[in-house]
C-alpha cells in the first residue's frame, strides 16, 4: 500500500501532502513507515520526502489536557514548572510523544510526554500486519522467508518505543556506548522526573533541520556513519530510527541522538556474522560473504543447491563492493540477497533484518548529504574492532579474516 501511495505522490507532487495527512491519520505503525520512507529521497523523490519528513516531529499534537493528565499520572506531586511546560504547546511532535521544554532548578530541560491512545494502535497495526505475514507465510514463493519471526522481532521492538522505562535504561546504555565516541551528543535523562509516560532529559540547543555549510555537514555526516558504524560492529546495539527528528547535526558537525526508543540489541551471534559479513564486503570477497551466510543461516533445506547460492551470492557481493554511496543501493542489494536465499532454501536470520534497516535510514541522509563518502570503506575500523572484541570466537563462525 506504501509503495502505491509513494507512486502516486511521485507522479502527482500535489497528492504528496495528502498522502502524509492520510498515514498521520492512520497512525502508529503506518506512520512509523512514513518517517522511514523520508530518510529516502532517492526512492520517493524530493516532494514526498519533504511532506513524509514532517512525520518526524510536526505531527499534529495532543491537547495540552493529555499531556497534563499523564504528569500527574506519573508523579503523585508533579513539579509546576513541569505543568506550566505541558500547558503550553508542544516543541516537537512526534508518532509516539509531545516535547516540551522546561526549566527547572536553573536547568533547561525538554520532557518527553507519551500519547495516550499510541499503546492501543501499535497493538492493533502489529495485530494486522502479524496476520497478514501469516498469510505471506503460506504463498510458496514466500514460505521460506521467516516472516513471521520477522514480524514478530519488528512488533516487539516496535512495541518498545511505548515502554518509557525501556527507553530510559537505553539512553543511559546509548551515552555509555557512544561516550569515547568524538562529536556526538546524547542527552542524559533526569531520573526524578522520568516515570509512567514522561521522560524528562537535558535540552539540546542548536538543532536544525537545515543543513548547514557543505564542509560542516559532511564532516557531520561522517561522524553520523561512524556512529552508527560503532554502535553495530562493536557495541551490538542499534538504533533503527535514525531520522531527521532523532538524529541532528549541530553547524560545526556535532551530531546530537536524542531519541533511543527504536533500539535492538543483537545477540552476539547476529553481531558477529553481519560483522564478519560486512567486512567481506568491504574486501570485495564474495565467496567469504556466501559462507557467512551458510553459518550464521536458521537451517538450509535438503538437497538444496549450496553451491548455486554461494556463487550466486558472491557475484552479488563483488559487483557491489568498493561503490561510493551515491553508486551503491542498499535496498535493491537486500531484496536481491532475501531473494537469493529464499530461492536457494536457505532459512535466514531474522535478526538481520535490524541492521539493514538502520543503514538503510542512515544511506538514505549519506546519498542527500554526502554522496560522494566511501560507506563501506568508512565501516573498516569498526569492522576491524568488532572482530577483536569477540567475533572471531562465535560459534559456527568461518575461517579468520582480516580487513
Amino acid at each position: 500500500m506504501l509503495i502505491g501511495l509513494a507512486l502516486v505522490a511521485w507522479r502527482r507532487p500535489a497528492r504528496a501532502a495528502e498522502v502524509a495527512r492520510l498515514l498521520e491519520r492512520l497512525g502508529g505503525a503506518f506512520l512509523k513507515a512514513g518517517q522511514l520512507l523520508a530518510t529516502r529521497v532517492d526512492v520517493v523523490g524530493e516532494t514526498l520526502a519533504a511532506e513524509l519528513g514532517r512525520l518526524h516531529d510536526s505531527v499534529a499534537p495532543m491537547p495540552s489536557r493529555h499531556a497534563l493528565l499523564a504528569a500527574r499520572q506519573a508523579f503523585a506531586d508533579p513539579p509546576p514548572e513541569m505543568l506550566a511546560a505541558l500547558a503550553r504547546p508542544p516543541i516537537a511532535s512526534g508518532s509516539i510523544a509531545c516535547v516540551y521544554r522546561m526549566t527547572w532548578q536553573g536547568r533547561d530541560l525538554a520532557v518527553k510526554v507519551r500519547r495516550p491512545d499510541v499503546i492501543r494502535r501499535f497493538a492493533a497495526d502489529t495485530a494486522i500486519v502479524s496476520g497478514f505475514a501469516r498469510l505471506a507465510a503460506r504463498v510458496p514463493r514466500l514460505a521460506r522467508l521467516p516472516m513471521t519471526d520477522i514480524v514478530g522481532q519488528l512488533g516487539e521492538a516496535l512495541r518498545g518505543q511505548l515502554d518509557f522505562a525501556q527507553e530510559t535504561r537505553y539512553l543511559h546504555r546509548l551515552r555509555a556506548d557512544l561516550a569515547d565516541v568524538d562529536g556526538v551528543v546524547v542527552p542524559e535523562p533526569v531520573d526524578e522526573l522520568t516515570a509512567g509516560g514522561v521522560i524528562t532529559m537535558t535540552f539540546a540547543e542548536g538543532l536544525t533541520k537545515e543543513p548547514g555549510d557543505p564542509e560542516s555537514t559532511e564532516r557531520g555526516v561522517t561522524t553520523l556513519v561512524r556512529t552508527v558504524y560503532h554502535m553495530l560492529f562493536v557495541r551490538g546495539f542499534i538504533h533503527v530510527d535514525l531520522h531527521q527528528g532523532n538524529a541532528y547535526i549541530r553547524p560545526g558537525g556535532e551530531v546530537v541522538i536524542l531519541d533511543a526508543g527504536f533500539m535492538f540489541p543483537l545477540s552476539e551471534m547476529a553481531r558477529t556474522s553481519f560483522t564478519r559479513f560486512f567486512g567481506g564486503m568491504i574486501k570485495g570477497d564474495g565467496e567469504f560473504c556466501a559462507r557467512i551466510l551458510l553459518a550464521s543461516a536458521r537451517g538450509v533445506a535438503e538437497g538444496a543447491d549450496v553451491a548455486g547460492f554461494q556463487r550466486e551470492v558472491a557475484d552479488l557481493v563483488n559487483r557491489s563492493s568498493g561503490a561510493v554511496a551515491q553508486d551503491f543501493e542498499l535496498g535493491p542489494f537486500a531484496v536481491r540477497l532475501f531473494d537469493l536465499q529464499r530461492g536457494h532454501a536457505v532459512f535466514a536470520e531474522p535478526e538481520f533484518v535490524f541492521p539493514l534497516l538502520c543503514l538503510l535510514a542512515l544511506e538514505g541522509t549519506v546519498r542527500r548529504l554526502h554522496p560522494l563518502m566511501d560507506f563501506q570503506i568508512e565501516a573498516a575500523p569498526y569492522v576491524m574492532q568488532g572482530l577483536l572484541t569477540g567475533a572471531l570466537t562465535a560459534p559456527g563462525a568461518p575461517e579468520n579474516m582480516t580487513i
